[in-house]
């Protein structure tokens, strides 16, 4: 039998372990040739433009492709076990996948009945990453779960299975008619060899009110406006006060495994600190500079304990008990950030726990006398820097703001 990982949570967790990857540009990725080519299909998948969903309770989305084509896939067509064939997945793997975590749905109307999916084969190398932007929309209420998929197979045959999103969980929980907002599926590629690449969507309990999910190379957008407080496209911003120390956010974590976003507004450098809640239990990057970070741990005095490299979009995980801070180091004063940018640099956190937190993103910069004259490659090294004597100056801005976020 094939070993399977399963992670129910919207990005899927992997520790990077290399500083340098190729990112994986697959056949017709963005869907823009206006049709599937590249693609295998099973069930009812079709390449659209701007499409209105409409839920069994009459809310209506309007689903915007990041250009001009999107894939739809409805989740109808073919059996579960049909679809895990197509994937060259064992029976049984998809409810597997949505039957583990603290919001598994064991049996009854989590019964995974018919739906739709889609992959592309590719050659990578260990390193590599692979990547696409997903939308989901559950026409159906709670408690019909309908969960969506994003999976990837391995050369070996080993294979990984990520929830994304569901009216219930595991996954983002969109609720009864809800919609996920635009996410990033990342995989972080670690054997070299052929891969099979792609997503499901499925109904359950029953084989109507399908629910849909939207792929594409890059973020669409969704009318209503459908990214919610935290998410990558609305990441949760500090409010300005009186005291210029730190970047500082307050809010509630209802689903530990899903990320919430923060962003700072400005930093050339970064300093996590959870002044109060649950430990970290992964950091998600964005891509600045090359995309390369290294992360260190508090050593008692200084951040001098090096974790290992991260790279953008693929979650760095801290372990079962997480940590409760931590700095990102390896940026280049080349890539320095726009102060007027207010999603300069969006970082996903997810934690070990529930519970109210209140976390510090501490920028950090380095004074450079001429910054047009900077050699290339440079990186911030906060450690390295430390110990070449290298002057480092900490801005410190005070912000807060509070939120609760819905499961």
């Amino acid at each position: 039998m094939r070993a399977a990982l399963f992670i129910a949570a919207a990005t899927l967790a992997a520790n990077a372990t290399g500083a340098s990857a190729a990112v994986v540009t697959l056949v017709n990725q963005g869907f823009e040739t206006g049709n599937l080519t590249g693609w295998s299909t099973i069930g009812q998948v079709t390449a659209v433009g701007q499409t209105n969903v409409t839920t069994n309770n009459g809310t209506n989305y309007l689903i915007s492709p990041h250009e001009t084509t999107t894939a739809f896939l409805d989740s109808v067509g073919a059996d579960v076990s049909e679809i895990e064939a197509f994937f060259g997945i064992d029976n049984g793997s998809l409810f597997a996948a949505q039957n583990t975590g603290p919001t598994a749905n064991p049996g009854g109307n989590s019964q995974l009945t018919n739906g739709s999916a889609i992959s592309q084969n590719f050659f990578a190398s260990a390193g590599d990453t692979v990547s696409m932007s997903w939308n989901y929309v559950a026409r159906d209420y709670i408690p019909y779960t309908d969960p969506s998929f994003g999976i990837l197979v391995a050369p070996d045959g080993t294979f990984v299975i990520d929830v994304l999103a569901s009216t219930t969980g595991p996954g983002l929980a969109t609720g009864s008619d809800g919609i996920s907002g635009v996410f990033s599926f990342n995989q972080l590629l670690t054997q070299d060899g052929e891969y099979k690449f792609g997503f499901a969507i499925t109904n359950s309990g029953d084989d109507v009110l399908n629910a849909a999910l939207f792929l594409d190379n890059q973020a669409g957008d969704c009318n209503p406006a459908c990214n919610p407080a935290g998410s990558p496209l609305n990441p949760l911003l500090p409010t300005d006060d009186e005291t210029p120390e730190s970047f500082d956010f307050s809010f509630e974590v209802t689903t530990p495994s899903i990320p919430i976003f923060i962003d700072p507004v400005i930093a050339v450098g970064y300093d996590y600190i959870v002044n109060s809640g649950p430990n970290v239990a992964s950091v998600i990057l964005p891509n600045i500079g090359d995309g390369a970070y290294e992360i260190y741990g508090w050593g008692g005095s200084f951040f001098d304990i090096f974790l290992g490299n991260a790279l953008a979009g693929i979650a760095f995980e801290f372990g079962p008990d997480g940590v409760d801070m931590f700095n990102v180091s390896g940026i280049e004063i080349s890539a320095a950030l726009d102060p007027a940018n207010q999603v300069a640099f969006v970082t996903g956190l997810t934690f070990v726990d529930a519970g109210v937190v209140n976390v510090s993103q501490i920028p950090v910069t380095l004074f450079v006398p001429d910054p047009q004259n900077v050699p290339e490659p440079v990186t911030l090294s906060i450690f390295g820097a430390g110990l070449a004597g290298i002057g480092l100056m900490r801005r410190r801005t005070q912000r807060k703001e509070a939120f609760k976020l819905a499961a």
